[in-house]
């Protein structure tokens, strides 16, 4: 299993951009079943399938480092072919840190918004970003 991670500060659209990204692979590919997470309305669990025949997962609660790790270790039991997630940056994440690093895996840095990027273009540049690595 390889695993995209899409890091950066909290607050700065990474669960909003993996939910743009889950979209953009559900107009290509069925989901399985998604879950909700945590209580954050924007988190959520899902297998994305017959995308480039890949099996595909989607895990956007990026700031509980257990999660992040326990997820790993069950999609890629599920025989998951990609796993991306979001990754807080704001406390060292070390359990999800040393999973990941047990995968070929691609840091995608969350783009910040600014006066001449708004918080939706940097979101969907970042979802689009995602999706041509895939």
């Amino acid at each position: 299993m390889e695993i995209i991670v899409l890091e950066g500060s909290s607050n700065t659209g990474k669960s909003t951009t993996i939910g743009l990204l889950y979209q953009l692979l559900l107009n290509v590919g069925t989901s399985t079943n998604k879950q909700p997470l945590g209580g954050d309305p924007k988190d959520f669990s899902d297998i994305v399938i017959n995308y480039k025949n890949l099996k595909i997962a989607v895990f956007s609660m990026g700031d509980n480092s257990t999660a992040i790790s326990q997820a790993i270790v069950h999609y890629n039991n599920q025989k998951c072919d990609l796993f991306i997630c979001s990754l807080s940056t704001g406390t060292p994440k070390i359990r999800a840190n040393n999973r990941i690093n047990q995968f070929n895996n691609t840091r995608i840095s969350k783009t910040i918004a600014s006066q001449i990027l708004t918080e939706s273009q940097a979101n969907n540049n970042d979802a689009s970003r995602i999706f041509a690595l895939i």
